[in-house]
């Protein structure tokens, strides 16, 4: 992935402000949601960990499954993971919540609205724009892909051009939030990046309903 080609996500997000179906505008509506519920600290680190993760599945085809065996050390990652800082985090954090949920691309998006400075969203859409070729189911379910992933997401949010990038993508998104009747709200660097992959990918999945 280069800026050449995030930079026609900008042209894309610009050109299809008018989103075209109902989940386009429950993602978009439900972000800084679930952004708000993972800040939430009145409860104890079990629901804390439970909310999260039943409401981050709403974005998923598939409803949670969680491994009760590894319940424990999944809600001790996710505490962990809050804290995290840049690249600077044991990488075990992703290994132990994709355990408990069954998938690291779920593991993914807990990990995101947890700390979304830091934990960028992976899916097969992403994957397969990012290496410009489909991802394996085989490949996605190891958490070594999504480190990989990750890491060069943090790398291009370091790089000169991405200043540029970043203030044009986020004026974009914020006019096709206002096309959509919905607050704006800021986006973190790595969410700019990884939301202008899945444009890149086609952006949204077909409702199916």
């Amino acid at each position: 992935m280069d800026f050449a080609k995030l930079n026609n996500a900008v042209e894309a997000v610009r050109r299809g402000q008018a989103v075209l179906n109902t989940r386009q505008t429950t993602y978009l509506r439900t972000y800084p949601a679930l952004l708000g519920l993972a800040r939430h600290r009145e409860s104890s680190p079990e629901d804390r960990f439970l909310q999260l993760v039943t409401a981050a599945y709403g974005w998923m085809p598939r409803i949670v499954r969680i491994n009760q065996d590894h319940l424990s050390s999944a809600i001790q990652a996710l505490e962990e993971a809050r804290l995290a800082q840049g690249t600077d985090f044991d990488e075990s954090l992703v290994e132990k919540i994709s355990k408990c949920l069954y998938s690291v691309v779920g593991a993914s998006k807990v990990l995101h609205f947890a700390n979304p400075q830091v934990f960028p969203i992976w899916d097969s859409k992403v994957e397969g724009v990012w290496r410009a070729r489909e991802a394996s189911y085989h490949y996605m379910s190891k958490p070594k892909g999504y480190l990989i992933y990750a890491k060069e997401v943090h790398e291009l949010s370091e790089q000169k051009e991405f200043p540029d990038f970043f203030s044009n993508f986020n004026t974009a998104y914020q006019l096709r939030l206002e096309a959509c009747g919905i607050s704006c709200y800021e986006i973190s660097h790595i969410r700019a990046i990884e939301a202008a992959a899945f444009e890149l990918s086609g952006g949204y999945y077909e409702d199916e309903e």
